[in-house]
C-alpha cells in the first residue's frame, strides 16, 4: 500500500514536471512568433527610423516619450461638406438631390404633427434623410447648427426651414434607434451618426490593406487617418474599436501597449 503510494506520488511529481515543461514550452513558442526581425523589416518595408524606433522600444517593453507616442496617434479632422472639392461636391449633390423624397417639396412636412399618430411616421421620414446626408457627404459628425442651415432642412425653394428644436428631435429619434450618439448630452449639438456599422468598417479597412499590398506593412493609426479612405476620418475612439475588432479575429495585432501600431497578419487573411 505504501509503495503503491510513493509510485503514484512519483508519477504526479512526473506529470507536474512534464505540465511545466510544456507551459514553458508554449510561453516559448508564443514569444517566439511575436517576436519581429528589425532588420527584415527595414530590408522589406517602407518604415520610417521613427517608426522603427516605436516597434523597437515596443518590443523591448521600453518607455517611450509622449512626442513619440504622439506622432503615432490618430489625427481626425471633423469632415464637413465644404472640405470636398467643387467637383466633388456637385457630384455628391446630385447623388443626394436623387435620394431625396419628392415630400421636402411639401410645405407641411417643415411643421411637426401634433397627433402622436403622425409624429412617429414625420421623425422617421427626416431622420432617413439625416443619414443619406451623412452617408453621401461621408460625415460621421454632424452639428444640428449647422445641419439645419442645408438642404433640404433649410428649403428656400419653399421658404421653408427645420427649427433646431425640431432637428434636435429628429436626431434624439436615431439616437433612441441606437443609430446615433450624442457627443455633448447636456447641449445637443454634435451627434456622432452611425449610417455604417463599425463590424463593416473593419471588414472594408481589412478589404483596402488586403487589395493595396498594405497588409503586409506596419502601420500607425496616424498612417491609417491619412489614406483618404471613408473610414480615414471615423472619430478616433471608433477607429480603435474598428481595429480592436480586427484584433479579435486574429487578422492583427498591436505592436505597443497604447494601441497606436498595428500590424496585419497577412499569413492570416490569405
Amino acid at each position: 500500500m505504501i509503495d503503491g503510494m510513493k509510485n503514484s506520488e512519483a508519477l504526479d511529481r512526473e506529470v507536474l514536471s512534464m505540465s511545466t515543461l510544456e507551459k514553458k514550452k508554449t510561453e516559448d513558442e508564443e514569444e517566439e512568433a511575436t517576436e519581429i526581425d528589425i532588420e527584415k523589416l527595414k530590408d522589406e518595408k517602407e518604415i520610417s527610423d521613427d517608426k522603427l524606433k516605436l516597434i523597437e522600444a515596443s518590443i523591448k517593453g521600453l518607455n517611450i516619450t509622449e512626442e513619440e507616442l504622439k506622432a503615432t496617434m490618430p489625427i481626425v479632422k471633423i469632415s464637413v461638406k465644404e472640405d470636398l472639392s467643387k467637383d466633388q461636391r456637385a457630384v455628391l449633390e446630385l447623388e443626394f438631390e436623387d435620394a431625396l423624397p419628392k415630400w421636402v417639396k411639401a410645405p407641411w412636412m417643415y411643421i411637426k404633427p401634433k397627433k402622436d399618430s403622425q409624429v412617429e411616421s414625420w421623425l422617421e421620414s427626416w431622420s432617413a434623410i439625416v443619414l443619406d446626408y451623412s452617408r453621401i457627404f461621408v460625415i460621421h459628425i454632424i452639428n444640428i447648427n449647422e445641419l439645419r442651415n442645408e438642404y433640404p432642412f433649410n428649403n428656400s425653394k419653399i421658404n421653408k426651414k427645420l427649427s433646431l428644436n425640431q432637428v434636435r428631435e429628429i436626431v434624439d429619434y436615431l439616437v433612441k434607434q441606437n443609430i446615433a450618439k450624442w457627443l455633448d448630452e447636456q447641449k445637443k449639438t454634435r451627434a456622432r451618426i452611425y449610417w455604417k456599422a463599425n463590424e463593416e468598417w473593419a471588414d472594408d479597412l481589412l478589404d483596402f490593406m488586403i487589395e493595396t499590398g498594405r497588409v503586409v506593412e506596419i502601420s500607425s493609426l496616424y498612417d491609417l487617418t491619412q489614406l483618404e479612405e471613408k473610414w480615414s476620418n471615423l472619430p478616433a475612439d471608433d477607429l480603435i474599436i474598428v481595429c480592436e475588432m480586427l484584433v479579435e479575429k486574429k487578422v492583427a495585432r498591436w505592436l505597443n501597449k497604447d494601441k497606436t501600431i498595428i500590424q496585419f497578419e497577412a499569413d492570416k487573411v490569405f
